[in-house]
């Protein structure tokens, strides 16, 4: 269940790019303070936010909660379908939601649902910040919060579209 977990996470963190900008903003001076020079991908940044629990700010304990309460909502609905239809499948940059779309006529209803969602989200997020992207971030390997990262530090300069979904 384990890995299930994780596939519907990267699905999900892919499809939610704007979502998880803000997760990063919370949780940011965490991660500067308690986990300085570990590299982000794999899960290492989560869990050193686990290992350093204790001393996680509030804002960041609830930005955690809300993420792990999305990644159950979603596994509840798409964990079968995930192992039905995507399980060889190797997590990153969209993958398995991308499985997940190619079969949506054969999902279970609930996960159809997550799936058509992630796909407005993610739509919304390219038509608002495509442009910012290509212009700001060209040559950027996507992956890993890389462009998310980009364009966070491009903020004053980004298109008032991508500028308000970015907030």
């Amino acid at each position: 269940m384990r890995t299930i977990a994780r596939l519907i996470f990267a699905a999900l963190v892919a499809a939610a790019s704007a979502g998880s900008a803000r997760a990063d903003d919370a949780c940011r001076p965490d991660v500067e303070r308690l986990c300085a020079g570990i590299p982000a991908g794999g899960g290492r940044i989560a869990a050193c936010l686990k290992a350093n629990a204790a001393k996680v700010s509030p804002a960041c304990k609830a930005e955690i909660a809300s993420v792990r309460a999305k990644v159950k909502e979603v596994g509840d609905a798409c964990a079968d379908d995930v192992r039905s239809y995507c399980a060889d499948v190797a997590p990153g940059q969209g993958r398995v939601l991308k499985c997940l779309a190619a079969n949506q006529g054969s999902l279970s209803p609930q996960c159809q649902g997550i799936v058509q969602g992630a796909r407005e989200k993610l739509s919304e997020f390219q038509k608002a910040c495509g442009g910012d992207t290509k212009r700001f971030c060209k040559g950027i390997p996507p992956g890993q919060g890389r462009i998310l990262a980009c364009l966070k530090s491009k903020e004053a300069e980004l298109s008032p579209t991508c500028a308000a979904l970015m907030k």
